[in-house]
This record gives C-alpha cells, structure tokens and sequence, in this order.
C-alpha cells in the first residue's frame, strides 16, 4: 500500500472558524444560488471541502496483497497441473482451436454451406496459386504447394473461421524481391567467373557478355531453396513471438500504414507484369527507384511488343473485370455463389492456346511443364541468411498484420473471439511445416476472404474442402496447364490488384477525418512506390512513431469552467453559460506529460492562464526599486575628518521622505495579476514519467513563488504513483483533488480566508 505523506497542511474544512466568518460575509442568496451550489462545494456535499485524494486513499483504498515468489509459483503450478475434463477440453481448445468447432460442428446445418464454399474458392485458388508463385520469381507449382500444405496446419491452429490462407500477392512480392537480389549477386558472379576465364580470349565482344548475362540466370532448383529458407525462418519468428505472447505488435502498425503500404505493393505488383501482358523481355530493376527504372526499361522495348501477346492479354482482363466488377458484385444477391471466372479464364486460355499452338505460331511465352505428384520433404537450407534476415522481419510482420486484420473483420462480423496469440503460433508453425515441401511464406488473402464469407462458409472446414481440390490438382491434372499462357496469369494478377490501388480513392475521406493519417498514408505509400518497398515499411513506421509524438507536442491545453448550472467542465471558448471564477484558472490538458512535451506543457500553461511567473517576478522587482529613491543627507562638520561639513547621497524607501501622513506598502502579486489559484484537470492524461513529474514540480514551485497555488484533479493511479516515487507528494500532497469540484472548492475557501485576512487586518 502505497504510503501517503501529510504533506502542508491548508487548514480548511467547514469547522475552520475563517471558513464560518467567510460565509458569513456572502449574501444568503449568493450562497443558495445554483452556481455556488454546483460550483462553490465539493462534489461529496457531506464531506469536508479539502477532500485530498491522499485523503481518499487513506480511507479507500484496498490494502496491496503481498505475497512472496514461492507462492506465486506455488499457485502457478497448482493452477497448470490440475487436472479435469472441462480443463482438458479447454487446454486442447485453446492449442487446437479446431477441435472446439468439430466438437459443435452441425453436420447438417454447416456442412453443405462449408462443401459449396470451399469448392468456390478451391476454383479461385488453383489459378491464384500459380500466378502468384510466378510473381514470387518461382515456376506455378509452388503456388499450389503454398496453397496446400501451410492451408492445413492453419485448419488445425488458428481460430477464424472464415479466412482463406495460401498465396498473397504482397508476400509474393516481397518474396520476389528477396529471391531476385541474389540472383543478382549469381548473375554478377557468375558473369565475373566467366570472363576471368575467358580474359586469355582476346575476341569476346559485349554480345557475348550480354548472353553470358541471360545464360546467368538461377537455376528453379536454387531459388526453391532460399523460399524454402525464408519461409522457415518466417515461420520461426512468428512462432516465437506467439510463444512470447507477443500478438499485440500489429496494433503498432495503423490502418493508415497498412493502406499506404498495401497501394505501394500493389503498384510494385501490377508494374512487375507489365513485362508480361507485353510480351517483352526487360533487365530486372533492382534496389533504389526500381519502379522508375522498370518504366523506363519498357519504354525503352515497347516496339518489340508481342501483338498476340498484348491481344490475349486485353481480353483476359476485360473479361476478368466485366464478370468480377459487374456481374458478381451487381448480381451478388442473385447469384448464390459467384462466378469463377479465374478459374474459366485459365481454362479457355489453355483450350485455345493448346489448338492454335500459341507458343510455336506467335512465341507466346507458356507455363511449361508441371511436375505431378507430392514434393519430396527437405530440409530448408541456411545459408547466405544474412542477405535477407532484414526481409524475414518484414515479411512475418506484414504477412501476419494483414492476417489478423483480415481475421479480426470476420470475427467481428459474425461474433465471435479470435486470439492473435494463436494467430500468431498457427501461422508460424504454418510456414515451418510448409517449407520442407518448397513453400513460400504464407498469408490470408483478403479477395478469396471475401468469397469465402459471402458465399455462406460456416467454418474453417471450408478451407478444408479447397485444399483437397488443390490436392487434385498437384496429384492428377497438374500437367493439363503446360499449355496456358503467362500473359493470363499476369492478367489475373493486375485485376486482382486494381482495388488494392483503387485505395488512393479513400484520401479524400482520410483526410477529413485525421491529418495525420493522411501523411502516413502518403508518406509510405510514397516510399514504397519512389524508393522501394523495404523503405517505404520502415520508413512508414518511422514516421507513424514521429506523428505519436508530435501529436503529444500538439496536445491541446484549454482553459475549462462549469457550464449553466452543471458540474460539466468545458472549454467557455466553445460553450455558451460558462461561469468563469475571477482568480481561479481551470485548466485542462489532454496528453501524457513526458520527457518529449515537458517544456510545451509549461508554455501552454503559462499562455492560457496568463500567468509566467518570471515575468511577474521582474516586474515586482521593479516596482520595488521605484519605491526607492536618491535623498541627500548633510553631515556636520565634526563627523567628517576635515573638519567641514560635507553631502552625502544614500538610498532610502520612499516612505522615510514622505510626509507622516502619506504611506506607500511594497507592491504584492495581487497588485499586478489578480490569478490566486491554478486548477489542473488530470482527467485526460494517462500518464507521466519522471521528467513529467519533475516539471509539474517546478511549475508548483515557481507559482508558489508569487503567491499563486496550483491544485491537481481527477488523476489516474498511474500518475499518483509517478507522483509517490519521485517524492512529489511529500511536498504538494494536499494540492491533489479526487475531483474537479473539490479543487475548486477549496480554492473559493482560501480566496474568502485571504479576504477575511485582509479586512482584518485593516481594522
């Protein structure tokens, strides 16, 4: 229990004789008027005016329960190895969450709702997979590995029910980004070994370095690897973190961050395939400005543009657009599930690609072959880590921030609890199972989401059902898309994406609602477009924890009183019937006090009341010095060692040379500021730290100085501890009130004593 000094004593209360002949002077109906009712008399009517908050502690608060680490321990142990059947049901619920949905799983009821979506979409995932992968610099299959294996490791652990896990175009891309920068670095290598091979061969020219460059390329084999190794240690991090208890890190990442992140992405994205619906062969632009210089190298190859490539590319994303925008969304009601027009977009552009022999005929780039069958396990390997571990970070934050948040919008919407703690153990044992069979990192997919919630999904069961229809197709049919064009799976990417970049849309209404969430907005989506997407995350961030404290430096200090005849306190700037006390300043202030925003507290403090004592402290001194003045006093001639007599000129107050009759006193703080008190609202401030606590001091201190007392109000336990630990309170304790009305009571109490004292004293 925290110890509470005595602090100065007030002397106020209504047995104080002062208090008895100060209300004696007020006018009987003075004091029965609702103001001075409401305002003039602490909120607890039956109790005494100074009720201190050290008061109220004393005689409130619950004695802190002490108990050693032996019993905590003791308990803990009790607690963990009980054992019941209800215990266990709960243990085995919260480490496989799926357990509890099977246990009241209504086979008639959700099972044909969970079969019918999970078949819809299983439809939207087989083509998604394999265009994703592609955009992750790996051949199509690993999308479906990616959309088959991790899915069932989430089925078991996580705890929504309605999210669609698998390949995400922002993970994709990031993977993409990781596996293109070493290929570089075996491009450069490689290039550099071969011409130190060849340095005894004086008639090598640039074309023959050129090819040496495209024969450089690295190998499936290699990049399926490092996926392999990122995905496990994707997976690492975040089961870390959920064994850490850590879920809560998302809530550091704003949905302003998400969106200006997720449109830069999605920029990054569709500029990646552009190359593609082309039909063009491009350097890969790399680093710094990679979207500029992607631009600038398609300009550059525009005129070898495939036209059958192009062609087949329009009508893909007409067709995918036509089908998703306007019929699936205006027919949504009628239609009970919608349109799988991916999944006929891929099949009519492998039909047709297969009978006209597109890539003979017109050298349209194909898919290729497919291997069929179940991936053989591996062990992912380690090595070059240091190369990415910055994009492992990255990735296992972004992928599980846009999952959760995907997550936390179902459970909310059909009502029901979802646990990041889980999400987090069950996406990271996810990506640790999926790496052995050469997945890349893993997400929720916030379109297949979508479809899965719309079309009726009951349960994860449909997520069940979807993987086994990709199950089929690694096992059997996998081989019948070597024909489909890559221009197709481009064309889905760039469509699935348009609303992702469409989010540009919503600044109008960002911006009325928070300035600040603009800028972060702009600002990293601005970064991830300009510079790139590692610095536009990073640099998002930055800026999103700069925006906290400067919103802490812009906290608005307002001047408050009593409206009408309410105990309500509001700022009389904005409030009609304020009743404005003479002398007492009510003061509130809506931001923790900390190390960053000290100095701008006392600013504000000094601006609103008025009042800087510094300031009152030089005038003072210098209407002293006005009561002083040059008076000449002659000497005699005795008291001079000449022995003649002789002037000398002193100083001496201005009373000593007046007439008897006139007096002049020393100039007082009253003279110059009529402010006697200081009330600050603490309501809004959550908390402070030491530096905090050490300006609220010094403000104490220097109005103290010039006779003015400042009092607190309405603090949270928090800031009362801060005010304990740093000795606070052994000097101001009773300059804390439990509520604004108490404060103010005591400071109307100590004007009429001031008052009382002054007739008094004339007298």
């Amino acid at each position: 229990m925290v110890t509470v000094p005595d602090g100065d004593q007030q002397g106020t209360g209504v047995d104080n004789p002062a208090f008895q002949r100060s209300l004696s002077k007020r006018n009987v109906n003075e004091i029965d008027s609702p103001a001075f009712i409401h305002n003039g008399t602490p909120s607890f009517s039956n109790q005494d005016p100074s009720n201190t908050e050290a008061k109220f502690r004393r005689d409130f608060l619950l004695p802190k329960k002490g108990s050693s680490l032996r019993d905590v321990f003791s308990n803990q142990c009790n607690k963990c190895c009980s054992c019941s059947k209800d215990r266990c049901n709960r243990i085995i619920d919260t480490i496989v969450p799926c357990y509890k949905v099977l246990r009241k799983y209504k086979v008639k009821e959700y099972l044909p709702n969970d079969i019918i979506c999970g078949v819809t979409v299983g439809i939207m995932q087989l083509p998604q997979g394999m265009a994703y992968a592609m955009l992750a610099e790996l051949p199509p299959v690993v999308g479906l590995y990616v959309s088959f294996f991790p899915v069932l490791i989430y089925f078991l652990l996580g705890t929504s029910r309605h999210v669609s896990t698998g390949t995400v175009a922002v993970i994709s891309l990031l993977t993409g980004a990781v596996i293109a920068r070493i290929e570089d670095v075996y491009k450069s290598n490689t290039v550099v070994n071969k011409l130190s091979n060849n340095s005894t061969n004086t008639n090598h020219t640039v074309g023959s370095v050129e090819s040496t460059v495209d024969d450089a390329a690295l190998p499936d084999d290699i990049k399926i690897g490092i996926a392999m190794s990122l995905t496990f240690l994707v997976g690492c991090t975040q089961f870390a973190l959920g064994l850490l208890r850590l879920g809560f890190v998302t809530t550091y990442i704003s949905d302003a961050l998400v969106g200006g992140f997720t449109t830069g992405t999605a920029v990054y994205v569709a500029t990646s395939q552009v190359k593609t619906l082309l039909g063009i062969k491009i350097p890969r632009a790399d680093g710094l400005f990679q979207i500029i210089n992607t631009y600038k190298y398609i300009f550059q190859s525009i005129v070898q543009t495939n036209i059958p490539t192009l062609v087949i590319s329009i009508i893909c994303m007409a067709l995918l657009y036509i089908v998703k925008e306007q019929v699936n969304q205006r027919f949504k009601k009628k239609l009970k599930v919608p349109i799988p027009i991916e999944l006929l977009v891929v099949i009519i552009g492998t039909v047709t690609s297969y009978v006209w022999n597109f890539s003979k005929r017109y050298h349209v780039q194909i898919v290729g072959d497919i291997p069929v069958g179940m991936p053989t396990p591996s062990y992912p390997s380690l090595e070059k880590v240091d190369m990415y571990i910055t994009d492992v970070i990255i990735i296992a934050i972004i992928s599980f921030a846009q999952s959760v948040s995907m997550a936390a919008l179902m459970a909310k919407k059909h009502n029901y609890s979802l646990d990041s703690n889980q999400e987090l153990l069950a996406y990271g044992a996810g990506n640790i199972f999926g790496s052995f069979f050469s997945c890349y990192p893993y997400a929720a997919s916030v379109s297949r989401s979508s479809v899965q919630e719309s079309a009726g999904g009951k349960t994860q069961v449909a997520s069940l059902v979807s993987s086994v229809m990709v199950l089929i197709v690694i096992l059997w049919i996998g081989y019948l898309f070597k024909c489909l064009p890559t221009c197709v799976l481009s064309a889905i990417i760039v469509v699935a994406v348009k609303n992702l970049i469409l989010q540009v849309l919503e600044l109008p209404q960002i911006w009325r609602t928070s300035k600040y969430d603009f800028f972060i907005w702009v600002v990293t989506c601005g970064c991830t477009v300009i510079l790139h997407v590692d610095y536009g995350l990073i640099i998002g961030l930055g800026f999103s924890v700069f925006t906290v404290v400067i919103r802490t430096q812009r906290a608005v200090v307002s001047p408050m009183s009593t409206i009408s005849d309410t105990k309500v306190y509001r700022d009389p700037n904005k409030y009609r019937k304020a009743n404005l006390k003479p002398g007492i300043k009510i003061v509130g202030f809506n931001s923790p006090i900390y190390f960053a925003n000290g100095d701008i507290f006392v600013t504000k403090l000094q601006r609103i009341t008025g009042v800087n004592p510094e300031k009152i402290k030089k005038r003072l001194r210098r209407m002293a010095m006005k009561n002083v003045v040059s008076i000449t006093v002659n000497f005699p001639a005795e008291e001079n060692t000449r022995g003649t007599s002789a002037e000398k000129t002193i100083d001496a107050p201005v009373s000593t040379v007046m007439s008897d009759h006139v007096t002049k006193s020393t100039p007082t703080r009253a003279d110059i500021c009529p402010v006697h008190h200081i009330v600050l609202d603490f309501s809004s401030v959550p908390f402070i730290d030491s530096v905090g606590a050490k300006v609220l001091k010094q403000v104490f201190d220097d109005y103290s100085t010039i006779d003015i007392k400042v009092f607190l109000a309405c603090i949270a336990d928090d800031v009362w501890k801060v005010l304990d630990t740093t000795k606070f309170l052994e000097k101001y304790s009773n300059n804390i009130f439990t509520t604004m009305d108490d404060a103010v009571a005591v400071a109307l109490l100590d004007e009429d004593n001031n008052n009382l004292d002054d007739v008094v004293t004339y007298i």
